[in-house]
């Protein structure tokens, strides 16, 4: 599930100013899991403690790692 909710953010990006960030909130993220906003939340947290992800100030913004898109793209050579 958190590779999922990985991927969910790197489907959904935008670019603002340069940088690439999911503008999803965590209700949102959930129902494309499809899971609970509390399940949500503990997966975004875990990608954020394992440093795949990164919350920007402006609540709801998500910013995925290097590290993050190093794991997404092992992920895409090995499906």
């Amino acid at each position: 599930e958190k590779m999922k909710v990985l991927l969910i953010l790197k489907e959904h990006q935008i670019e603002i100013d340069g940088t690439l960030v999911c503008p999803l909130n965590q209700q949102e993220i959930a129902n494309q899991v499809p899971c609970g906003k509390l399940k949500a939340n503990q997966l975004i947290n875990e990608l954020i403690e394992d440093g795949y992800v990164e919350m920007m100030r402006l609540k709801g913004r998500y910013i995925i790692t290097e590290k993050g898109f190093e794991l997404l793209k092992k992920m895409s050579l090995e499906a």
